[in-house]
């Protein structure tokens, strides 16, 4: 086999570098909830001379060339509010995010100066939900929004972006009664309200898609659905594929509020929100995945991805499908620790679930979690680690820094090699894969040396990939 054969794949949820600290916990609003988390969600995607540029909610830029390895710059401004979108218009890109102005820059990393607050001629100021940005081919640009029980639109000023020059109409509102998954609850089980949002515009052909997502953010039946015209303000028909992306199930659940971006060789890519949702139901975080359509022009219905995939490029597929052969070994698997914080066995390291982690006693020199995953070698090519921050508190002072960790395998005659060296890692990864040469293996384990000041180390998911 060639080595690292699957040094091209990418594994969601999405390894960023400096993972942000939860917005509601920096503002102090998050005394609604126990824990101090970190936090992203609403990704807005562009795909721009050969690099995608990513801005999630509470902390831009993300920038990667190979879909794979995103690099952090901190963009000013780093944070104007929930749902940023910025769209090139004009050969400038725009920014807008919930309730802010509008902001202009002649580089997609910014800096951004403000333009000023959204208005109409008669001098009303309009601060907006989930707001997205569209640029036509012809030149018109448009703007969507909502956050409640309803979508709505408008066309702003093609040179005066701030100017609203139609009214903010309403395209389309929540359907409890007609589309059940909009209803709210983890079960679809309350008909009475559902929480409309995160509208997206993509274009395909002559079709305008108006993506939106329900029935809330901390729900695991959270999908995207879509609405489709021929004009960019309706009317508006329901797409029958609806929900087209829904994931109820595993660590990557609850896939809503995203975008909808061309990449190269004629691909299409959905971006994510999917939840965790222990620390507050703002706890989030993000994965993409490729989109295909059916011959009627309609999204075809898929679930997310947990387990690798091909980046664009490797396996370009119409139908969405870049899957691997690689698949999860260590999941279930008993395994020992050589300690475990009460409550926190090492079963909850590979139990699929971002509820419950693993965690060392605090007086444990060297945490050490190993799985065996068969009585005989099975092939070993990647790992993931999903850590959480245990005793984060922005109020204190103890705040995310990088874990150095170092991965073990174990062969057929019993001796120890190691596949991962990150013992000394200066390099803050709230999640992190890592591929390397195959190799034959019937248990792995995770040796923990270092965590950051006043934070214990958890383990929401260790999984080693392979066949």
């Amino acid at each position: 086999m060639k080595a690292n054969s699957f040094e091209n794949t990418y594994c969601n949820p999405t390894p960023l570098p400096d993972y942000p600290i939860g917005r509601l916990c920096i503002t102090g609003e998050v005394h609604r909830y126990k824990y101090d988390y970190r936090e992203t969600a609403d990704p807005s995607v562009i795909y721009e001379d050969g690099k995608w540029y990513l801005y999630p909610s509470c902390g831009m830029v993300y920038i990667s060339e190979d879909f794979i390895h995103w690099e952090h710059k901190k963009m000013d401004p780093y944070d104007i509010g929930y749902a940023p979108t910025v769209v090139k218009h004009k050969g400038r890109f725009l920014l807008i995010a919930c309730d802010s102005e509008i902001y202009a820059s002649d580089s997609p990393i910014g800096p951004f100066t403000s333009l000023g607050a959204l208005h109409d001629d008669s001098g009303r100021v309009y601060r907006l939900g989930d707001p997205m940005l569209f640029s036509d081919g012809d030149g018109r640009l448009y703007l969507y929004s909502g956050c409640g029980g309803e979508i709505r639109g408008c066309e702003l000023d093609s040179d005066d972006p701030t100017r609203l020059i139609t009214e903010n109409m309403l395209m389309f509102g929540m359907n409890t009664a007609d589309h059940k998954w909009e209803r709210m609850g983890d079960w679809n089980e309350d008909p009475s309200y559902s929480w409309i949002e995160g509208s997206w515009m993509y274009k395909r052909g002559d079709t305008y898609y108006l993506t939106y997502s329900a029935p809330g953010t901390e729900w695991k039946t959270y999908g995207m659905g879509a609405y489709k015209s021929k004009s960019p303000l309706g009317p508006w028909e329901y797409m029958k594929t609806s929900p087209f992306l829904l994931t109820k199930s595993g660590i990557i659940r609850g896939t809503g509020h995203g975008s909808i971006v061309d990449g190269p060789n004629n691909t299409v890519w959905a971006f994510y929100t999917c939840c965790v949702c222990y620390g507050g139901a703002f706890e989030r975080r993000i994965g993409y995945d490729p989109i295909g359509f059916d011959e009627n022009g309609d999204i075809i219905p898929m679930s997310a991805s947990e387990n690798p995939c091909y980046a664009p490029g490797i396996k370009d597929n119409p139908h969405a499908d870049n899957s691997t052969p690689l698949i999860p070994l260590t999941q279930m698997k008993r395994g020992t620790a050589s300690s475990c914080a009460e409550g926190r066995d090492e079963i909850y390291a590979v139990d699929d679930s971002l509820l419950t982690w693993w965690q060392p006693r605090k007086d444990d020199p060297m945490p050490c979690l190993t799985i065996r995953m068969a009585g005989e070698p099975l092939t070993v090519s990647a790992i993931r680690i999903m850590w959480r921050d245990v005793g984060l508190n922005i109020k204190k002072g103890y705040l995310p820094g990088p874990f150095g960790y170092r991965v073990d395998a174990k062969n057929g005659d019993g001796e120890w090699f190691t596949v991962v060296d990150k013992g000394e890692n200066e390099e803050d990864m709230l999640i992190d894969y890592i591929t390397f040469e195959p190799v034959l293996a019937t248990d792995i384990r995770l040796v923990i040396t270092k965590k950051p000041k006043s934070i214990e180390p958890g383990v929401m998911n260790f999984t080693a990939f392979g066949y």
